[in-house]
């Protein structure tokens, strides 16, 4: 679930996505190892402190996406199903790989995402629930960070724990190729914020971008190519959407500082994919 503007996050359902994975996480201890917290939450926890003064607005998100190991013993994900109902989530009927749960007039949405070569797209079993098939996921399961995560879960129980988090050259490489398939707005200011505020640095998350390429990460060809493709330019698509999930739609009587904040973004953006290019070609 996104908006086309950062303005349409209700911050409460945005908190509401944040108790989910944090009840989730809870419930599927025994599952750890084989799930990782990637889409639109990652960047909150990639990205440090949220308290210090920041160019752009601080990430939102209204769902949960957890990367999933595909299953190597027949029994491994038996009773995944009845854990997450036990948590309350239940099967979404018109997206086989999504669970939900309700919660006032809010519905949480958590998604499965697994890698399976040589398939790109579609659905895949995994014992007891359908996962969506994801190239890029094995990466981030393979180089997840972890971290201590705290807040109140859905049933209003403090929670402390820790959590695998996408690291943020799988990261990038998903989020660019998801740009390529579908150019919504809020996955270029995921990308464009990443990029400016990851706790370790722009040039070290240029450079792990940059080892996923060498790596041959699957999900890397389509990103390289949504860098040439939509952000060359400031009026490519991906510097005007990442501008226009901040500030809305552009019209042509706003102010002078609007238009300044706007143009730095498109700049923003298009300076940090010539810079991933670049270390991409080395």
């Amino acid at each position: 679930m996104k908006y086309e503007t950062y303005r349409e996050y209700d911050p409460h359902h945005s908190a509401l996505a944040e108790s989910a994975f944090l009840t989730v996480w809870a419930g599927l201890g025994q599952w750890h190892e084989s799930l990782v917290l990637i889409g639109g939450m990652v960047p909150k926890y990639l990205c440090g402190d949220l308290s210090g003064t920041r160019s752009l607005p601080r990430p939102a998100t209204l769902d949960v996406d957890l990367g999933i190991a595909l299953a190597t013993d027949s029994g491994q994900y038996g009773n995944l199903f009845w854990e997450l109902s036990g948590q309350g989530f239940k099967p979404n009927k018109d997206h086989p790989s999504r669970f939900e749960k309700i919660i006032g007039d809010f519905t949480v949405p958590l998604d499965f995402l697994v890698e399976k070569p040589p398939l790109t797209s579609g659905t895949t079993q995994l014992e007891d629930i359908t996962a969506g098939v994801l190239p890029g996921v094995d990466r981030a399961l393979a180089t997840a960070r972890r971290i201590t995560v705290q807040g109140i879960d859905l049933h209003g129980a403090e929670q402390k724990l820790t959590a695998r988090v996408c690291e943020v050259g799988p990261f990038l490489a998903l989020k660019l190729r998801a740009f390529c398939n579908r150019q919504q707005p809020k996955d270029a200011f995921d990308i464009i914020y990443t990029l400016l505020h990851y706790d370790g640095g722009s040039a070290a998350a240029i450079a792990a971008f940059a080892e996923e390429v060498r790596l041959e990460n699957p999900a890397c060809p389509d990103a390289l190519r949504t860098l040439r493709e939509h952000f060359s330019s400031e009026t490519s698509p991906g510097p005007v959407k990442a501008s226009h999930f901040v500030l809305g739609e552009f019209a042509p009587g706003e102010s002078e500082d609007v238009r300044f904040e706007r143009t730095t973004i498109r700049q923003d953006m298009v300076d940090a994919a010539e810079r991933l290019l670049k270390a991409a070609a080395k």
